[in-house]
C-alpha cells in the first residue's frame, strides 16, 4: 500500500516503542524511516527487520561501548538505531578525532539518517562507510551515494564516520520516490505497535516483548 511520510513516521514510532524502545529512541526510529523513505529505501521494511532481531534483548546487548574505539558490543550486533543515536550524541567526537569507528553494526543503512543528522548538526562534510559502500553528507545533511555495493548488507564488520572534504567524488544524489509500504512489513509494524496499546502489566507478558531495550524507559 502506498502511505504518507506522516503515516510511515507514525507508525514505525509506535512499532519501535511497541519493540521496548523508549520514547526518545521510538522518536528517532520514525524520524530514520521517514528519512530514508524520503530518500527511495525501504525504511519501514529495514526497521521492521531490526525491531524483530531486536526484539527480546537487552540494552546492553544492542549498545555500543562509547569508552574506546572501536564501538562495539562484545558477541553481538550494534543496533544501528542506538548506534546512530550516540553517534548523534557523541559528534562533538568528529570534530575532535575526525573519525569515530565501529565494529559489528546490524543493517548500516539505518545509519544514515543519522549521519545525515549529524553532518547538519556539525556544519561539516561526512563521509560514512562500510564495505563496498560509501555516502557522503553536506554540511546542510543532503546525501550523495558514492559507491553503492552492500548498502543493504545485513551486517557490516565495520563502520566509519568520517569529516570528509567538500571535493572529490560526490556520486549521485540519494534520491527516489516514497517505496511502498509492503504488507510484510506493514503487519509485522502493526503487531509491535499493538503493543502500545494494552496495559503494561498485559504487554510485559507478550512474547518477545523486548523488555529492557532501553536504559531510560
Amino acid at each position: 500500500m502506498h502511505a504518507s511520510l506522516n503515516e510511515i513516521e507514525s507508525l514505525c514510532k509506535k512499532a519501535a516503542r511497541g519493540a521496548g524502545l523508549s520514547w526518545g529512541l521510538a522518536e528517532e526510529a520514525g524520524k530514520a524511516a521517514r528519512w530514508l523513505s524520503a530518500h527511495g529505501l525501504d525504511g519501514p521494511g529495514l526497521l521492521a527487520t531490526q525491531l524483530r532481531q531486536n526484539d527480546g534483548c537487552a540494552y546492553q546487548q544492542l549498545a555500543p561501548d562509547v569508552s574506546a574505539e572501536p564501538w562495539q558490543v562484545p558477541g553481538y550486533a550494534q543496533c544501528p538505531l542506538i548506534a546512530g543515536a550516540t553517534l548523534s550524541d557523541h559528534a562533538y567526537l568528529l570534530r575532535r578525532n575526525g573519525r569515530i569507528e565501529l565494529r559489528q553494526v546490524a543493517h548500516p543503512q539505518l545509519l544514515l539518517p543519522f549521519a545525515s543528522a549529524t553532518a547538519r548538526q556539525l556544519g561539516l562534510w561526512l563521509e560514512l562507510s562500510w564495505n563496498g559502500c560509501c555516502l557522503k553528507f553536506s554540511p546542510s545533511g543532503a546525501a550523495w551515494l558514492v559507491r553503492a555495493q552492500n548498502l543493504g548488507v545485513a551486517t557490516a564488520a565495520q563502520v566509519r564516520c568520517a569529516c570528509a572534504a567538500p571535493d572529490g567524488t560526490l556520486g549521485k544524489p540519494l534520491a527516489g520516490s516514497i517505496p511502498d509500504l509492503g504488507d510484510n512489513p506493514q503487519h509485522d509494524l502493526d503487531h509491535l505497535a499493538a503493543r502500545t496499546y494494552v496495559p503494561a502489566s498485559e504487554a510485559s507478558r507478550l512474547l518477545g516483548a523486548g523488555a529492557g531495550l532501553s536504559d531510560n524507559n
